[in-house]
This record gives structure tokens, C-alpha cells and sequence, in this order.
């Protein structure tokens, strides 16, 4: 089959068999088994990449300062497959996700402490942050409220996490 140069070389013999085909329903069979095997190999690839971002949002719950350049490698990657691979299943960036994760485990830390004395300080470190001040300025960025504000006009309340992943 001179002249046609596929890379694909299932496709490559694919074409083969239909060029040498002479019954149309035999042709048929053949596109029909091909396209069959490509679903397959899509699907098996398609588990693979979700067990890897598995592994990576698991890591996330449980260590959220992770950086994205740890989490791709768990999930054996590059930063930039990685980060494409987990918008694409998640629909947000790695690191947007990790921000979530850390807010609403403060926010499950503040309603476990509803009561008594709130230590910010204690709270930003068990929610993965750098400090008390990254804290606060998070904790505004996704509610408008410091922590503080918020726990006098309201009781905060998390559900990420009384169900475990």
C-alpha cells in the first residue's frame, strides 16, 4: 500500500486490510474490531491517569502544603502533564484545589473548636499554612472575612471532612 505514510501502525494495517478487503461486510468488521481495541486502549489509559490523580488528591487531604512539583511526582508525571491532567479530570489547577482543601480544613478546625478559644496560629499550621498571616489573608481571599470576623457573625461549618475521602 504505496503512498500512504500513517504513523499509526494499527491504523497503518488497518488500511491495509480494507484496501485488500473485497466484501463490504468484512470491511465493516474489521473498522468495527479496530475502533472496538482504540475505546479499550483509551479506557485503560483513561484508569491509569485517574489513579494517579487519586493518589494525588489523597495526598492533598493528607499533607495540604504539598507543592504541585511533590504531587507530580506521585502521580509520575511532569508539573506541566500533571497540572494539565488534573484541570482536566478536576476542572480547577492543583494548587487551587490545595488552597480549598486548607480552607475548608480550617474551617473544620474552627467548628470543632466552636466555644472555646480560637488559636489561629494552632489552626493555620494543622490546615497546612506557612503561617498566621498566610492564613488570614487566605481565609479572606475565599470568604471576605478574617477568621476572627467571621466566627462573630456566624458558626463556620465544614462538611469536606466528617465523611473520609
Amino acid at each position: 500500500m504505496s503512498g500512504y505514510s500513517l504513523e499509526n501502525k494499527s491504523l497503518n494495517e488497518l488500511a491495509t486490510r480494507i484496501f485488500d478487503c473485497e466484501n463490504n461486510s468484512i470491511c465493516i468488521s474489521y473498522i468495527e474490531k479496530w475502533l472496538l481495541s482504540q475505546i479499550a486502549d483509551n479506557l485503560a489509559n483513561t484508569t491509569s491517569q485517574i489513579k494517579r490523580i487519586d493518589a494525588a488528591i489523597q495526598r492533598i487531604y493528607i499533607t495540604p502544603q504539598i507543592s504541585v512539583n511533590e504531587l507530580s511526582s506521585i502521580a509520575c508525571l511532569s508539573k506541566k502533564q500533571f497540572e494539565r491532567l488534573f484541570h482536566s479530570f478536576v476542572g480547577i489547577n492543583p494548587k487551587e484545589y490545595t488552597r480549598i482543601v486548607r480552607f475548608q480544613k480550617a474551617l473544620a478546625q474552627m467548628q470543632h473548636q466552636a466555644g472555646k478559644e480560637i488559636n489561629q496560629a494552632q489552626i493555620a499550621y494543622a490546615s497546612g499554612y506557612a503561617d498566621q498571616s498566610h492564613f488570614i489573608r487566605e481565609f479572606k481571599k475565599f470568604c471576605g472575612y478574617t477568621p476572627m470576623s467571621l466566627l462573630k457573625i456566624s458558626n463556620p461549618y465544614s462538611d469536606l471532612f466528617t465523611n473520609p475521602v
